[in-house]
């Protein structure tokens, strides 16, 4: 049997005892069947992990950290993911995705096309629960530093955020393919762009190029915008990430 992995919000520090929150607890007794003295590896989300032995009680469990170790290290080359605002679980499956391919940041935009809308106490609800998409992500894959996810954003006001070196946006009206970049010396950073259900408008792809976005297909099919979000950070992690 593997070594389950679990995240914990602690500082892993060899010799520590650390107690499992009680949905952690419930998900390891009732879902994975694990037993007391069992090993579990901890990670923190901050780039440590740590592997210990587990005491489990009825309602309790607690891990005694035996060992502590820095993570392996992220991608050479930081890309932020903006992923416009989608319906149902299609942007959750993307930042699933995108944790599993090494994504930086998540910036979730608000578009002209976006058919889904968040303010308020819905917003709060929802980037509670895609966080805990990354945290479940970060426990299959192995990666031990979560992405930072960004408040919700219009179109405005991500575009202004950004200040990522190389800036691009996904349009298939774009004369250019993404491999294009291929030749290019790695950046420091990569900001992508990807629009809703229907795409980018021409206008919000304009707005986008204003702000120093260059506008490049990813072939010479229509994929759906949770496809093209996932296969264009899986192109420019192969071209200048650790994919390649």
């Amino acid at each position: 049997m593997r070594t389950r992995r679990v995240f914990v919000d602690h500082e892993l520090e060899a010799g520590s005892e650390i107690d499992l929150p009680a949905d952690t607890v419930n998900y390891l007794r009732n879902v994975l069947r694990l037993k007391d003295g069992q090993p579990l590896e901890l990670f923190n989300g901050r780039g440590r992990r740590a592997h210990g032995q587990m005491t489990l009680a009825r309602r309790e469990a607690r891990v005694l950290v035996e060992s502590s170790e820095a993570s392996p290290e992220e991608s050479v080359v930081p890309i932020t993911l903006m992923a416009a605002l989608a319906k149902g679980e299609k942007l959750e499956l993307v930042i699933q995705k995108a944790v599993e391919l090494g994504v930086t940041t998540i910036a979730p935009v608000q578009t002209e096309r976006s058919v889904l809308e968040l303010k308020g106490d819905r917003a709060e609800k929802r980037l509670t629960r895609w966080r805990q998409i990354m945290i479940n992500a970060c426990e299959q894959c192995g990666r031990d530093t979560l992405p930072d996810i960004e408040p919700i954003r219009s179109l405005g006001q991500a575009l202004m955020a950004t200040d990522a070196p190389v800036r691009l946006v996904l349009d298939p009206r774009a004369q250019q393919p993404l491999t294009a970049l291929r030749d290019q010396p790695r950046p420091t950073g990569v900001a992508l762009l990807v629009g809703p259900e229907g795409g980018l408008t021409e206008d919000e792809v304009a707005q986008a190029e204003e702000h120093g976005f260059r506008a490049l297909s990813i072939g010479p099919r229509i994929l759906r915008a949770e496809t093209a979000a996932i296969t264009g950070v899986a192109v420019l992690q192969y071209q200048w990430g650790d994919l390649g």
